[in-house]
């Protein structure tokens, strides 16, 4: 997008606002033409009330604030956030710092080893969490008094998932070579595995007059007990726009892919130079891929473009426009090249980082006892966005996507309604259906498929009554393309389309040429609808002249099922092949969305996609039952360090998970074959008596929560069954397990089964009516088969081919669960025998490999 940001600049005036309200202190930003600021009151605060220290969670400020961390979380490196530690008093925040004692902890509670190993460095101190979030476009801006100690003063921002971050401020008011600096950053996360990008340029340290490497920020803010109090904002204007503010003045933004930093007086437009190829991991072990290649100092190789000494948008614009293409918000493409976008909470603390604590900056006792050294305050917190100068942001239109859905009879899909524009005052809609007796929907835009037919949902703002609909049709029975049937999507064919960056010719979206897309910039995305059935490979053809920073995602139902690099091939029209990674697997109608996911602003051209089925094409069972193995998790997280797995669960190789804390979590990727409502079982053991439970949740709602009984034994996994079902949709799922019970250690996980009728553990009939069903999976299996259901005991496996033939012949000493390799026989169809003392059983496979 070009526009031209214009600022005068008068006299340099520093506030010192001791003590007072933001009353006559003007936003610095600029709200656009013809907008104003509109504050935002249920996250803004002057603190002119008392609120005393408490030992428990407790909302306070008319409950637009917590005493804690956004989630169970307590603190980075030597850090132990306590409630008791914050307060309001005397018009300001108070965040407090003492010595943490393991024997003598107020709450929350950490009956853990000591952090880092360092018993006697642990750090209690405050963090307080808004309850409202905020999102971009915005501007959110504090007064802080940093504490004068060796810990850092924090005012930042972060997304519910721990995705996105925006550093106003962390501030090292005591830390001997960064007491005279202030950090301003943001970070970039993907949590597993773990990847974390910053800027780490130079002029991420911006230096004041103000203070010197004798005289800190600690130092000038306490002021010999007349305290003074240092404003920081950042101006969220758009996902790829940030521009920080310290006392009023402009002194660094970052856009698409440059940075323009005051520095001493002077600015300086810079851009990053190179970046770490995807997958790359450095020396010690950290994940780099995307991250800008740091030189020998530890700070980011970068090209000066220009120098100005006064800001100037028009110069940051030319030199985001002739860098190298690296965003400089998102180099690696974290957050699929949408930038950032989430909303997020407002966090203000005080933390003894581990880099602090590793170059052994931790306060003395002396200091964490001392008024004058122990406490970050917080004279008030103002949050304004931007708003049309007649006050109220009025809704203009409102959308709806998709705009058709083709559901089988029971099933369920989804619809997105979204006023224009997305900074309306009133965000609320109605949702309604024209024919019930077709489908239904609900005030969440869920729609349920009633009867054969064809019904018109209407979405209606309550401001203005715009409408947009949905066209949902119905039928009983789908009717896939035949199977092994290869199918063409045409780039063009799209049902909605959209984005986040306005390029002066479609403002937010592809543009439809002849045969096929253009004009699609980072971001960009285009939705259809298809109903096929079978694996397949995909091929886009495909074009672009820019020489990095592009790529191209596919999605299925919300869910990213393969994200490809798209080479330079010197024009925009010359479309050529360019095979996805990986496969596809579709049973019947989807949703696909193909996504620009490459950091640069312009992107590629896109002709159609080509779906061919794999050569041997599997036809989806006919059963509704399947199973999740524990082991197969996308993603794992959690909040407790056991110190075998930091945060997260553990893989036991053909078995499941171990070494479960409460809070830990696992991500999975699911196929569901058919649409029903499903009973759901854990194969689980534990022998922890209480605090014990397992929770499930899809794509993103809980469908059941359920205590976990003692069984003696870790590995000895019994079939719990949840207390609740779960309607599902047939096509791709997130699911999410969580461990939700409040001991430390929890249990065991094998696999977790889903049935809609009772057969989901049938016994076979036989001479010995305790012989269970012996179970093969995956079925059909690339190569790695695992097998189930056997008594303890001693067998012999034999496979053969259809032929006749023995292809492989192996002895077992079975426990619980067996894997047998037969990556090395060709794909086809294969028996495998099972012969044990008394009891024989044959399975039949099929290798896809």
């Amino acid at each position: 997008m070009k526009e031209l940001l214009l600022l005068i600049l008068g006299c340099l005036v520093f506030f010192n606002t001791s003590a007072q309200d933001w009353s006559g202190i003007a936003v610095p930003a600029n709200a656009g033409s013809g907008n104003t600021w509109q504050l935002q009151d249920n996250v803004s605060d002057d603190f002119n009330y008392t609120f005393n220290p408490v030992n428990a969670k407790t909302n306070f400020g008319d409950g637009k604030w917590y005493n804690f961390y956004h989630n169970a979380w307590d603190g980075p490196g030597t850090t132990y956030w306590k409630y008791q530690n914050v307060s309001v008093k005397n018009g300001s925040l108070f965040i407090n710092a003492s010595r943490w004692d393991q024997n003598n902890q107020a709450n929350p509670w950490n009956g853990n080893a000591p952090k880092m190993g360092l018993p006697n460095n642990g750090v209690n101190s405050g963090c307080v969490t808004s309850n409202a979030r905020v999102q971009y476009p915005v501007y959110v801006e504090s007064a802080i008094s940093v504490a004068n100690i060796s810990l850092a003063s924090c005012f930042w921002l972060l997304s519910p998932d721990d995705t996105q971050e925006i550093d106003i401020i962390e501030n090292y008011g005591g830390v001997n070579g960064f007491k005279h600096l202030t950090h301003i950053s943001h970070h970039s996360f993907i949590r597993s595995p773990f990847h974390d990008y910053q800027p780490r340029d130079w002029n991420s340290w911006w230096p004041d007059s103000r203070v010197n490497t004798s005289y800190g920020w600690g130092d000038w803010a306490w002021n010999n007990g007349d305290r003074r109090y240092l404003r920081l904002g950042v101006y969220w204007k758009t996902p790829n726009h940030f521009e920080y503010y310290i006392d009023g003045e402009l002194v660094r933004v970052m856009y698409h892919n440059a940075i323009a930093t005051l520095m001493n007086g002077t600015w300086e437009y810079t851009y990053y130079n190179s970046q770490h190829p995807a997958n790359t991991v450095d020396s010690w072990g950290n994940n780099v891929g995307g991250m800008p290649v740091n030189a020998s100092n530890g700070y980011s190789e970068v090209t000066l473009y220009a120098t100005s000494t006064s800001f100037n948008m028009n110069t940051l614009q030319s030199a985001s426009d002739n860098s190298n293409g690296i965003n400089v918000i998102d180099p690696g493409a974290y957050q699929n090249g949408n930038g950032f976008t989430k909303e997020m909470d407002i966090i203000i603390n005080v933390e003894s980082q581990s880099w602090l604590v590793s170059r052994g900056e931790t306060p003395s006792n002396a200091d964490l006892l001392a008024d004058s050294k122990n406490t970050m305050e917080v004279d008030w917190v103002r949050v304004y966005k931007p708003v049309p100068s007649g006050g109220t942001v009025g809704v203009t239109d409102i959308m709806v996507t998709p705009s058709a859905l083709a559901l089988e009879t029971g099933a369920q899909g989804n619809l997105t309604g979204q006023v224009v524009p997305a900074n309306a005052t009133d965000q609320t809609m109605l949702f309604a259906s024209n024919n019930e007796d077709v489908a239904t929907v609900n005030q969440s835009g869920v729609v349920t498929a009633v009867g054969e037919g064809t019904a018109v949902i209407t979405a209606t703002s309550t401001d203005g009554g715009f409408t947009a609909t949905s066209t949902v049709t119905v039928s009983n029975s789908s009717t896939p393309p035949v199977q092994g049937e290869a199918f063409t999507v045409e780039a063009e064919s799209f049902t909605n389309t959209g984005g986040t960056f306005n390029d002066g010719q479609v403002p937010f979206g592809m543009n439809i040429m002849t045969g096929g897309v253009n004009y699609v910039n980072a971001g960009d995305w285009a939705e259809y609808s298809i109903n096929a059935t079978g694996t397949y490979t995909l091929e886009y053809l495909i074009s672009t002249p820019m020489t990095s920073g592009t790529q191209v995602s596919l999605l299925v139902d919300g869910v990213t099922v393969n994200t490809t690099n798209v080479p330079n091939n010197g024009s925009w029209s010359n479309f050529t092949s360019l095979s996805a990674t990986g496969t596809v697997t579709f049973s019947g109608n989807h949703n696909l969305r193909i996504l620009a996911s490459g950091s640069n602003d312009w992107q590629w051209n896109l002709d159609k996609l080509v779906f061919t089925p794999e050569e041997e094409v599997t036809i989806p069972p006919t059963s509704s039952n399947f199973s999740i193995e524990a082991e197969d998790f996308t993603n794992t997280g959690g909040t407790f360090n056991d110190a075998f797995v930091p945060y997260g669960v553990s893989i036991m190789t053909g078995v499941g998970i171990n070494y479960v804390n409460g809070g830990d979590w696992t991500e999975y990727s699911v196929n569901v074959p058919n649409a029903g409502d499903y009973n759901i079982e854990y194969m689980i053991s534990t022998p922890m008596t209480t605090g014990t439970g397992i929770q499930l949740s899809v794509d993103g709602t809980v469908v059941a929560t359920d205590a976990v009984p003692a069984n003696g034994g870790w590995n000895n996994f019994e079939a719990l069954t949840a207390s609740s079902s779960v309607y599902l949709s047939s096509g791709l799922h997130s699911f999410r397990i969580t461990a939700s019970g409040s001991n430390d250690w929890q249990w065991n996980l094998d696999k977790v089964n889903f049935s809609t009728g009772s057969g989901a553990r049938e016994i076979i009939a036989s001479n010995d009516e305790t012989f269970q069903k012996v179970n093969a999976y995956p079925n059909p299996s690339t190569g790695v088969v695992n097998i189930d259901g056997l008594e303890i005991g001693k067998y012999t496996i034999l496979v053969y081919n259809l032929n006749g033939e023995e292809v492989q012949n192996t002895t077992i000493d079975f426990n619980y669960k067996h894997q047998l390799n037969l990556s090395t026989l060709p794909k086809g169809i294969y028996f495998i025998n099972i012969i044990g003392d008394d009891k024989s059983d044959k399975i039949k496979v099929v290798l896809t490999n």
